[in-house]
């Protein structure tokens, strides 16, 4: 075993919960594990990461070799800027996420699907990422359009030699990346849930299937279920082409959620208050960054980086929709 995986040694651990954004704990290796398959699995006790909220236990874990990291080396400090790669501390531990707003004495908006943070530069380092017993830091603006064109052309040399496009892979990442089957190992089969919309149920729909963020929701209606967990929708908001009625589309389950519960707000919002803002017939998550004056409009930076004024009517508070329960994110 490397030195890093050895017992007593400090690490931080991804216990790649799916419901969350990818964040590392630190930890401290107890002991390895023997498996009957032969993987590298250790027993870690977390040093930060709490059992219950009450905040009395750290719980003894065990996991893969993969999910372990060594300590990242500490950087000089630095100043960052809107679209940095970044990883926040948010009360237990480093948080994935970029860069969205730069404010004034060394603070920052720090985004991390779904939700927007207020942090203190002392808060933040540069996201590394562990690969092959080394720390490999994030490319810049100008170094991705390099190495994206180098892909294209990897890409298109590798398919003119091969000609092969291997469909059943990307068929059965899709099927796993939607969640709305299990797969029978070696059976190539697919187990669908049954139904959880009924037709006329009124509905929040994302903007776009292609869009795992989904930071932009849509009021709709089901108009029915067609099967395979997907179902045929009808917009509230958006019209046709031609204007002669609304707008229906055939979308999966993994894109459709019931609306929200009604969170009053009676007097109003708060600075880096999470909202979603009434924005071109759909609701689009945001963060608001400036209270105007008399209180009743706000000016809000939205996920597609723009920054809007609306009012306090136009607003409502963010809710995430986690294993079929709305949960209001922790400030």
């Amino acid at each position: 075993d490397p030195p890093y995986l050895q017992p007593g040694s400090i690490v931080e651990v991804n216990p790649q919960h799916d419901d969350f954004p990818r964040a590392w704990y630190t930890a401290i290796i107890i002991e390895r594990r023997a498996t009957s398959t032969n993987h590298k699995r250790y027993v870690v006790h977390f040093t930060d990461l709490f059992q219950e909220r009450n905040r009395e236990t750290k719980p003894f874990m065990e996991y893969n070799s993969v999910d372990i990291r060594p300590l990242p080396p500490p950087l000089p400090p630095r100043k960052f800027k809107v679209g940095d790669i970044v990883e926040a501390y948010c009360g237990d531990g480093w948080y994935e996420g970029k860069i969205a707003i730069v404010l004034h004495d060394d603070t920052y908006i720090f985004q991390m699907s779904p939700m927007c943070l207020l942090v203190g530069v002392n808060q933040l380092r540069l996201h590394r990422t562990w690969f092959n017993g080394n720390w490999i830091q994030p490319l810049d603006e100008s170094e991705l359009a390099v190495e994206a064109e180098d892909s294209t052309e990897k890409v298109t040399e590798m398919d003119s030699n091969k000609g092969v496009i291997l469909e059943s892979e990307a068929d059965n990442a899709e099927a796993s990346k939607s969640g709305t089957g299990n797969i029978l190992e070696g059976s190539g089969q697919i187990t669908i849930e049954e139904e959880v919309f009924g037709e006329g149920q009124l509905v929040e729909v994302a903007n776009d299937e292609d869009d795992f963020n989904q930071a932009w929701w849509f009021a709709a209606t089901i108009v029915k279920p067609v099967g395979n967990n997907r179902y045929l929708i009808r917009y509230e908001t958006l019209g046709t082409e031609g204007d002669t009625g609304f707008l229906e589309k055939e979308m999966n389950s993994l894109h459709i959620r019931p609306p929200p519960p009604h969170i009053p707000v009676p007097h109003q919002f708060k600075m880096f208050d999470n909202v979603n803002a009434l924005y071109k017939g759909g609701w689009c998550m945001g963060v608001i960054i400036q209270v105007l004056s008399g209180g009743s409009k706000y000016e809000v930076y939205l996920d597609n980086q723009e920054k809007m004024e609306f009012k306090h009517s136009d607003l409502r508070l963010h809710q995430d929709w986690i294993n079929g329960k709305w949960t209001k994110p922790s400030p």
